[in-house]
């Protein structure tokens, strides 16, 4: 059995909305997940959620503080008719901020199925299927968790 995978993820907030990936599957279901993903061998985490932004959302940010860290745990299934894997992955999720002049939009090198990156209001978040579930929760329902601002432009 392998170990888990370590991933980073970006937590983009901006005028009371949080900044996800939209992503279409092939069953036709709308999806919504921070950017970020794996850390490589040989990487800091902060290198590594900088890199997927840029591959993602095609923006760089600048990286702040811990938020949160959760686990996403899939089990073997079927994906247009071919098996994969079990899939256990740590992510470290992390306030972030979007560099000086930069705008989020879809990446070099997007996630299966992404078709963009949008801003989700987030005391309406329940209304979309943020993944995991428990992360939209967790920023809709604990607005103490959420910074006020963060980053050199920060109030």
């Amino acid at each position: 059995m392998s170990s888990p995978r370590l991933g980073v993820k970006a937590l983009v907030v901006r005028d009371g909305h949080v900044l996800m990936n939209q992503v279409l599957t092939t069953d036709g279901e709308e999806l919504y997940g921070p950017p970020g993903g794996g850390q490589e061998h040989g990487e800091t985490q902060e290198q590594a959620l900088r890199r997927e932004c840029r591959e993602e959302i095609g923006a760089d940010v600048d990286v702040f503080q811990v938020a949160c860290v959760y686990e996403v745990q899939l089990g073997r299934r079927l994906v247009d008719g071919a098996p994969i894997p079990p899939f256990h992955q740590v992510n470290v999720a992390y306030w972030c901020g979007l560099a000086e002049g930069e705008e989020p939009g879809l990446g070099t090198d997007p996630d299966p199925g992404q078709v963009g990156s949008v801003w989700l209001p987030i005391d309406r978040l329940h209304e979309f299927d943020v993944r995991p579930r428990e992360l939209g929760a967790w920023l809709q329902d604990d607005p103490s968790s959420r910074p006020v601002g963060i980053g050199p432009t920060a109030p």
